[in-house]
């Protein structure tokens, strides 16, 4: 039995286990013909200074299984990407990426920042994702992301997602 997975704020030496993990997930997108993170330069719109940038901010989650990391997400307190995205409402999850193979991850990290939110009195958690990716529209929904809008950056065109949270009991 595969033990879960444990989700921990990133730190700076964190860095090139994300951008090897990022790596494969664009190479997985190729493989799968996927138009997405594999299309738009993604690596050199986030490069690792990014990321650091990110993790000193205390921004950066990632999960470990077995010493390896599996998982990372950043969730930031604004997005202007969204015509809202500066209303305190909401954390944004970006670079949400797993390594291929971990089915359930992506899931449980999003768990993750809902309670994250909650715990922080966000009444919402937000995100994007690509507009020609169908699968991935129907699971963000599946796990109650409405759409909201859109957003275009650059090569990018994404659907914006919005899932209410409820209190916590």
């Amino acid at each position: 039995m595969t033990p879960s997975p444990v989700i921990l704020p990133a730190r700076e030496e964190d860095v090139p286990a994300i951008m090897a993990l990022l790596q494969q997930r664009i190479d997985w997108m190729d493989e799968k013909g996927l138009y997405q993170w594999n299309k738009t330069g993604y690596l050199t719109c986030y490069p690792p200074a990014h990321f650091q940038r990110l993790i000193r901010e205390d921004l950066v989650f990632v999960a470990w299984a077995d010493g390896v990391l599996t998982g990372v997400m950043a969730l930031l307190s604004r997005d202007l990407r969204w015509p809202n995205g500066d209303d305190g409402k909401a954390y944004y999850v970006h670079h949400l990426a797993t390594v291929p193979g971990c089915p359930g991850l992506g899931k449980e990290m999003l768990a993750y920042a809902e309670d994250f939110a909650r715990e922080r009195g966000k009444p919402f958690l937000r995100l994007d994702s690509q507009k020609v990716n169908d699968t991935l529209s129907r699971y963000y929904e599946a796990l109650g992301y409405l759409p909201a809008g859109e957003c275009v950056d650059g090569a990018y065109v994404g659907i914006l997602r919005e899932k209410s949270l409820s209190p916590s009991t």
